[in-house]
């Protein structure tokens, strides 16, 4: 296993779990989910430490940008770390790190974001067929939801069967190879800019 391999193994797993779960901690709150629900008290142990520190520096609103400011945060640490650990900060300038740091982390949130809600709806799905009356079940659902109901709006059920998440699949990994594209420009036109300057 090569530095890379172990870095995103251990670094990698650590800082996009927190920041899915950062991403989670911010969905229960905006569709108002109980914590006290089942995973709930997990999700606010791990996120709650951090989030109302922060929570009382911004403006309050009806959503927790405190846990979307987190989720960035992290993927900008992920970042940072990456290129401490694997040596590349004395061959690139402040400029560039930061850049990528800031920009790239940006981008990694969103990324995390649409595996998330890839999971969140797959779960949905199979508790649907396989298992609607598990304890989870409520919470998932309700988590899906938003993301499914603007497509069940324009795709009626077929035969019995909700279509739409076979639409937000294939919305998801369109966006992922878009998004993949971008986050390597990004990452690029950055690293050369602050080179070239």
């Amino acid at each position: 296993m090569g530095g890379g391999q172990l870095f995103d193994l251990v670094f990698g797993t650590v800082f996009n779990g927190l920041s899915a779960l950062f991403w989670i901690a911010f969905l229960m709150r905006w569709r108002r989910i109980s914590f006290f629900l089942p995973g709930g008290a997990f999700v606010l142990t791990l996120t709650e430490w951090a989030a109302r520190p922060v929570r009382r520096l911004l403006p309050r609103t009806r959503l927790d940008w405190s846990c979307v400011l987190l989720a960035w945060v992290s993927q900008m640490v992920l970042i940072g770390l990456k290129f401490a650990v694997l040596g590349h900060l004395p061959s690139l300038p402040l400029f560039g790190v930061l850049g990528v740091m800031v920009v790239g982390g940006a981008l990694e949130t969103l990324y995390v974001l649409g595996y998330l809600v890839f999971w969140v709806v797959l779960v949905s799905a199979l508790l649907t067929w396989l298992q609607p009356n598990a304890p989870l079940a409520p919470v998932i659902h309700a988590l899906a939801d938003p993301f499914l109901d603007p497509i069940r709006r324009f795709v009626p059920t077929i035969g019995g069967i909700d279509l739409s998440p076979v639409i937000l699949f294939l919305a998801l990994n369109l966006l992922a190879i878009v998004g993949g594209e971008l986050r390597f420009m990004v990452v690029r036109g950055l690293l050369a800019a602050s080179v070239g300057g």
